[in-house]
């Protein structure tokens, strides 16, 4: 964090302290550069950088593209590489000879799935042996080397197994034919538009830096509220019995209260930022879990995971630092306030 020198401090008469702090936090976040080693990217299949997405294969040519290629929210600038974007199971239709599931164990004969990824991991076309979706159980997983090793073992084979598992395919394939037609007569009635009205509006209005000012305002007048019911609280209750001291005691109770509420700010806002960064690196296989389960393609509603959870990142962290700045000026205080009663 680049602290202010104390000629622009004390220059800026126009300027409240507040005011200074979010620009500082503002210009401390864009001075970082958390980019990707971009051989590490190139040499594991497994993740994706923020700068790359826009090779992914479903996502060029999208109406809003990838992190790295989506137009600007609001006045911020676009978001920067915040972490790796793990790899989603590229699945094609086939039809195989009766062999094993790698998702549930059971026999695999006629319709499926094959991964063209790293993984090479083949399933049921949809109901498998104890699983109700074969295909939605891998797509939620991370296409890489590691998950060949977690491999579901074969079952032995009995007798009837392979025919069971054909009428599965048949009742799969009834079951994605009415998921989709019924997709289709949502948008042919302009359903979905409403969830894309309000994406583009919420994009339209986003901006950064007013989020993190709100932020900062309700942080500071919680603080407050806090300080003032424990200061009338304790000295109610201090006051008949120390006389004059009750003002120390409530004024310590206020400090304290004030240490334990800004504790609980950062705690939260590292919750945030950790929620933010699982959001972005399961952005595109939560994407493409919508698109082949539930046939809801998610860009085409203006809604890229993967912007949201850079943007939930990047609100998160500046409302760590401005949390953390008050929290050292509160415990300061509680300290002069804990030496003087």
């Amino acid at each position: 964090l680049r602290l202010p020198t104390a000629g622009r401090l004390f220059s800026c008469a126009g300027d409240t302290l507040p005011q200074l702090m979010v620009e500082y936090v503002y210009m401390a976040e864009l001075s970082e550069s958390p980019a990707i080693i971009p051989e590490r990217a190139a040499t594991c299949p497994a993740v994706t950088t923020a700068s790359s997405a826009a090779s992914l294969p479903g996502r060029a040519g999208s109406p809003t593209g990838s992190a790295a290629s989506a137009p600007e929210v609001g006045s911020s600038t676009p978001p920067a590489a915040s972490g790796v974007r793990l790899r989603k199971h590229e699945l094609k239709a086939k039809i195989f000879l009766p062999t094993w599931c790698d998702n549930c164990g059971g026999v695999l004969v006629g319709d499926g799935w094959q991964c063209l990824g790293p993984c090479g991991r083949k399933c049921h076309r949809g109901l498998g042996k104890g699983t109700e979706n074969c295909r939605a159980d891998l797509l939620q997983t991370v296409c890489d080397h590691e998950s060949c090793k977690t491999t579901m073992k074969p079952a032995s084979y009995t007798f009837g197994d392979a025919s069971k598992q054909l009428a599965r395919n048949l009742k799969s394939r009834i079951k994605e034919q009415i998921v989709e037609e019924a997709m289709k007569e949502q948008e042919k009635f302009h359903r979905t538009d409403k969830v894309k009205e309000l994406a583009v509006e919420i994009r339209r209005n986003y901006d950064e830096k007013v989020i993190t000012w709100w932020l900062f305002v309700i942080e500071v007048v919680a603080i407050l509220l806090a300080q003032l019911a424990a200061f009338v609280s304790v000295l109610c209750v201090a006051w008949p019995m120390h006389g004059p001291r009750g003002w120390r005691l409530a004024s310590y109770a206020a400090a304290q209260s004030a240490v334990v509420l800004l504790m609980v700010a950062v705690g939260l806002c590292g919750a945030g930022w950790a929620l933010g960064r699982q959001l972005f690196r399961y952005s595109d296989i939560m994407h493409a879990f919508m698109s082949e389960i539930m046939h809801v393609d998610l860009l085409k509603l203006e809604v890229d995971l993967a912007l949201a959870g850079s943007e939930v990142m990047k609100v998160s962290k500046r409302g760590v630092y401005l949390s953390l700045v008050l929290l050292v000026a509160s415990v300061a205080n509680w300290i002069m306030e804990m030496r003087l009663a």
